[in-house]
């Protein structure tokens, strides 16, 4: 809606005009001569339109929401997977979106040591206080001996700093955020294909980013030979990203040699490794090490 109470000029020396906008915002009346007023905003307003009507100008707020150009981010493909899961009325289908355990009920499975670990909690009394801005310091303690073994020299070097996230997206972030501050113009390599969010951090965080082959449709399975020209040919000093176990979402992995050769040519570009894990298993071992030391 427009909101104009109304505007006059006359061709003599006297004028006089009345602006109402709607959303109040001051507006100055400026005489060009005896014949034409132009009413100009004080700050420019992309929410404007400016009529023309004969002699005189001016300048009218629209009623336009200021979040109308921010649009709808596109659905993640692998989650829209188990909505449509969900909408499927066959009693034979499975739902092959998440990739959680489920039960023969196709409900989430809590694994045991899962469950121990919210009972060792659940007895200890945790008091819910705030935590650190790094994590809990005995969770990453854990995590980082689980990790590496508590008797490796990086730990007792104090060469492994651990920080806390929130799940691996997060965490993704986190790291992410690292490297446009630490690393400026250090390029992230990133599997083909990896999970779609991935992408997106990087891009979020202004970190360039290209691919290096992986998944090989022809066989099935790793396209190792590509993968490691790949990898040698980015720019020297580039972050890695590898999936350490259970590549989402292909699911196929190196084997322990072919590994070997992916460190080996990693440390001979002097590339940084940037490892994903999938962490469900490790977070609630790490709690069971934790809560029972």
């Amino acid at each position: 809606m427009l909101s104009l109470a109304s505007a006059s000029a006359s061709a003599s020396a006297s004028a006089s005009a009345s602006l109402s906008l709607q959303d109040n915002r001051k507006t100055k009346l400026m005489l060009g001569g005896s014949d034409h007023a132009t009413f100009l905003k004080e700050k420019s307003n992309p929410f404007t339109k400016t009529k023309s009507c004969g002699r005189i100008t001016m300048s009218v707020a629209v009623n336009v929401s200021r979040f109308e150009g921010i649009t709808m981010a596109p659905p993640d493909p692998i989650l829209g997977v188990s909505e449509a899961f969900k909408a499927d009325t066959s009693e034979m289908k499975l739902n092959l979106g998440v990739g959680a355990y489920r039960t023969e009920e196709l409900q989430p499975y809590v694994l045991n040591v899962v469950k121990k670990a919210e009972n060792l909690m659940l007895e200890k009394g945790e008091n819910k206080e705030y935590l650190p801005i790094e994590g809990l310091a005995a969770f990453n303690k854990a995590t980082a001996e689980l990790l590496f073994g508590a008797d490796n020299p990086v730990i007792e070097q104090q060469r492994v700093a651990t920080v806390q996230g929130l799940s691996g997206t997060g965490s993704l972030r986190l790291a992410a955020a690292l490297i446009e501050r630490y690393f400026p113009g250090a390029k992230v390599v990133i599997s083909s294909p990896t999970w779609g969010n991935h992408k997106n951090i990087f891009n979020d965080a202004r970190v360039p980013w290209s691919e290096y082959r992986y998944y090989d449709p022809k066989t099935v399975g790793l396209d190792f030979d590509g993968m490691m020209s790949d990898i040698k040919a980015a720019p020297e000093g580039s972050f890695v990203l590898l999936h350490g176990c259970a590549h989402n979402p292909t699911g196929i992995d190196p084997t322990p040699e072919q590994w070997e050769k992916i460190a080996d040519v990693i440390q001979e570009k002097n590339h940084i490794p940037f490892l994903m894990l999938h962490t469900r298993d490790l977070q609630a071992e790490a709690l069971m090490q934790m809560h029972l030391q």
